[in-house]
């Protein structure tokens, strides 16, 4: 049977476990609030804070949900990415320039849909000053170095580290088989040729004269995730929740002419049996390499988070009561 070998420094952050906190960041600033991490009161209207790293086809599609009050009472405060139209932004959102301006917005919550190189660059500030930091470019964590640091961060700052489950399902499942261990793990990712467009896909097939279904890469899911980031991006999800690990997980890329959607097939054996999970995304016209389903999930975990605090708030005023009166 397959160890878990990276079980034990993943899964208190995809978990959503209290993962330690920042002293100071690459610039020197301190990222830690000096009255710890805002707590919203969603059942007295307090709206709970959102900021967006990235404003693709994802966290745009993130944010008209979260105007929509899909997640409860939210705002977007801030949005940090370089290059956006003044009008496509949520009205009274700021933009960020430099994680340091994290400590200015003090958003409750940051969701990261941009790429593994914002994740590290936003991730310390994000985690200092946030109640959570939602990440969907998980591909970042083929880095075990980065991972073990934010949870240093989140743990001391009294924030968590949350991985997106992105366009894929069965990740609870998939996190309670591995409790005993998967003996095989694999994921197919079939996509039409235009998904693969702008990757290394290009020199490994030729895309224009694909006539049926074409794999063109087998690997492991760290390799899968390095040379295509915005494709492979989600099998290191499967491999963190899986625990089975990101070099024994093995990944499949296929590309098909006759493809109209973006198609994940996740396949593991074990001792608890068997597990098949397939689903079919419908990508964003504007990037068809990623799936709307990302931004459903990014989309319910901030409901999640809203829903957390919601109860918090609730818990502690429970407690309130039942203290004796002098």
């Amino acid at each position: 049977m397959a160890t878990r070998n990276d079980r034990s420094s993943i899964a208190p952050a995809y978990l959503g476990q209290a993962v330690q906190p920042l002293r100071t960041g690459e610039s020197g600033a301190a990222y830690r609030p000096m009255m710890g991490v805002r707590q919203p009161d969603p059942s007295k209207g307090q709206p709970v804070r959102v900021a967006l790293v990235g404003y693709g086809a994802i966290n745009r599609r993130v944010a008209a949900m979260v105007m929509e009050n899909v997640a409860g009472p939210t705002e977007i405060v801030a949005i940090a990415r370089r290059n956006v139209v003044n009008a496509s932004v949520p009205p009274g959102a700021r933009f960020l320039h430099r994680p340091a301006d994290l400590l200015d917005v003090r958003p409750d919550i940051v969701v990261e849909a941009a790429s593994r190189e914002a994740v590290g660059e936003w991730g310390e500030a994000a985690l200092g000053v946030a109640r959570a930091y939602i990440v969907c470019s998980a591909s970042a964590f083929t880095d075990e170095t980065l991972h073990d640091h934010f949870r240093a961060i989140a743990e001391d700052a009294g924030s968590r580290l949350v991985i997106s489950p992105g366009a894929i399902a069965g990740t609870e499942a998939l996190a309670a088989a591995g409790l005993s261990g998967f003996d095989r793990m694999t994921h197919t990712i079939v996509k039409p040729p235009a998904g693969w467009r702008g990757t290394p896909a290009e020199e490994m097939v030729d895309l224009d004269a694909l006539d049926r279904p074409t794999s063109f890469y087998t690997g492991s899911a760290r390799e899968a995730a390095a040379l295509f980031p915005a494709n492979a991006n989600v099998s290191v999800a499967t491999a963190l929740f899986s625990g089975h690990g990101l070099d024994a997980t093995r990944v499949e890329l296929v590309a098909d002419p006759d493809s109209t959607t973006n198609r994940h097939l996740i396949a593991g054996t074990g001792g608890f049996g068997r597990i098949s999970i397939e689903v079919d995304n419908r990508p964003f016209a504007e990037n068809p390499r990623s799936s709307q389903l990302a931004a459903l999930a990014l989309v319910r975990l901030v409901r999640d988070e809203v829903a957390a605090a919601k109860q918090g708030r609730a818990s502690q005023a429970r407690t309130r009561e039942m203290e004796p009166t002098e």
